[in-house]
């Protein structure tokens, strides 16, 4: 098979599968996490190939629009000359293995769904040469972060929070926990907390003391890479953590009594922390404040944006290492690593 890279992007990529039947090889999350991002890419995609026969004749809903899934033996029925193979599972290697082992897929072109979504994240609009939002810094300098639930912080997040303080010695750092924080402020902060689910405690708590006392915000998984100074001029700042949603965990900051943070902190007074029609599927904070931005007018491409004075960065400034690809590409932008220890989920699944 013949790997394409698309280096440029999303506009390289469109131009080459216009031209082509585009079939996704994985029936699973990934293909929906694919078109969550660009949901522009259903339209492209023929039909589903995976592994498991259980699926092989059926039918997949894929952004509202029904695809049919096949095995790989309608894949190889098909012209093969004008395929577009995008692999859409985590088990790429061993798909690739696969049909590089079947002698018509030797002049197949393909491409791996994560590289080029990193390509496309990594290529967004960064913000303008020297850009400043204010003439002088308005964000206090302040880094708060929180750890509740009592037990120790274990060592290698200890490292990242002596590393903030080593950079950052001119800073005020501030540590949120039971004993300096009401947990019972509100119903959904409260039954978080009972339940023992400390990440999304912080989910409101981070945006609450931002909003109480100005400054910076870490979650304890963050490395930084280089000091913060030049995001203080922002009257507010976010991050993208990939296409199609921010995420306030892995660094966010704003002066005192920012209103878009006071709008997210309402919208938790509204919402049960448990979803009665499905208590194990819960809105994650970066789907719920991403949905916030979007009604101030956040576009969801990657790219640099200020939305209502808050100012949006693209993912390599606060997320280096891939969400699609767990990569890490640290770049001159970059000024922070969120690890993503993924304490709310337990370890991901290869899908």
């Amino acid at each position: 098979m013949k790997e394409l890279v698309f280096i440029h992007g999303l506009k390289e990529f469109y131009d080459s599968a216009r031209q082509k039947k585009c079939v996704c090889f994985g029936a699973g999350k990934k293909l929906d996490e694919m078109c969550r991002d660009i949901p522009e890419l259903s339209d492209l995609i023929a039909y589903v190939v995976d592994n498991n026969p259980a699926l092989d004749g059926s039918e997949r809903t894929i952004d509202g629009k029904q695809k049919k899934v096949y095995s790989v033996n309608h894949l190889i029925s098909d012209n093969t000359k004008n395929v577009l193979i995008i692999i859409t599972s985590s088990y790429q290697t061993e798909i690739i293995t696969q049909l590089n082992a079947i002698s018509e897929f030797d002049d197949v072109e393909f491409c791996r769904f994560e590289k080029l979504f990193d390509n496309i994240a990594w290529n967004a609009i960064k913000p303008p040469m020297g850009f400043r939002k204010n003439n002088t810094p308005v964000i206090p300098k302040i880094i708060h972060y929180c750890w509740f639930g009592g037990a120790d912080i274990p060592d290698r997040l200890k490292e990242y929070i002596e590393g903030w303080k080593k950079r950052c010695p001119d800073y005020e750092f501030m540590l949120w926990n039971e004993e300096n924080y009401d947990v019972s402020k509100n119903e959904y902060i409260s039954a978080a907390y009972e339940s023992g689910k400390w990440s999304f405690v912080t989910d409101y708590v981070r945006l609450d003391v931002v909003y109480q006392y100005g400054g910076i915000y870490l979650d304890t998984d963050v490395e930084l890479i280089k000091r913060p100074d030049e995001l203080l001029y922002n009257d507010a700042y976010m991050g993208f953590e990939r296409l199609s949603t921010i995420n306030s965990g892995a660094g966010f900051g704003a002066v005192m009594g920012f209103p878009i943070l006071k709008e997210m902190m309402d919208g938790y007074k509204r919402r049960r922390f448990v979803n009665e029609i499905d208590p194990n599927k819960m809105i994650l904070c970066p789907e719920y404040e991403t949905a916030v931005l979007q009604k101030h007018g956040l576009r969801l491409d990657g790219s640099f944006q200020v939305v209502d004075d808050m100012s949006i960065y693209p993912v390599m400034y606060f997320n280096a290492k891939s969400l699609y690809s767990d990569e890490m590409k640290i770049t001159d932008e970059t000024i922070s690593i969120h690890h993503c220890t993924w304490t709310w989920a337990g370890e991901k699944n290869k899908l």
